[in-house]
């Protein structure tokens, strides 16, 4: 089976994050999911990110901690998605590939309908961000 390396990064701004809707042609349609995409082969998973985020985004992403790992059998394929923390950018966010654009907190993300990969990566962004010390 096709093993693909997809990155994801969880963009933090403010004490909320951004959710990125998947448009109406896609694979998944309408669901919410965290931006990113396939790491290409002469690439890291960061310089993937920055990438992606580039494409999809319009902006210059500053690409923090690593996050978590999922993996998940989707059309043949196992898609493996490395969930990398996005603490700051530049830039003026765009949809570019995306339907709509939503900040949120991570709590009130759990309430939208998303992607069912991104959800075990938002739990542990969840955890880690729970077990941060106070600023």
């Amino acid at each position: 089976m096709k093993m693909i390396e997809v990155v994801a990064a969880i963009i933090e701004r403010d004490g909320k994050i951004l959710l990125a809707q998947r448009p109406a042609q896609s694979d998944q349609a309408g669901l919410w999911e965290f931006a990113g995409g396939k790491v290409e082969p002469d690439e890291s998973q960061r310089q993937a990110l920055v990438r992606e985020l580039n494409e999809e985004l319009g902006i210059e992403a500053t690409v923090g901690d690593y996050v978590a790992s999922h993996q998940r059998e989707v059309s043949g394929r196992i898609i493996h998605l490395h969930a990398w923390h996005v603490p700051d950018f530049h830039g003026t966010l765009q949809a570019h590939e995306h339907q709509a654009l939503v900040w949120c907190s991570p709590e009130e993300a759990l309430r939208y309908p998303l992607a069912p990969a991104d959800i075990p990566l938002l739990e542990a962004f969840m955890a880690l961000r729970a077990a941060r010390p106070a600023d």
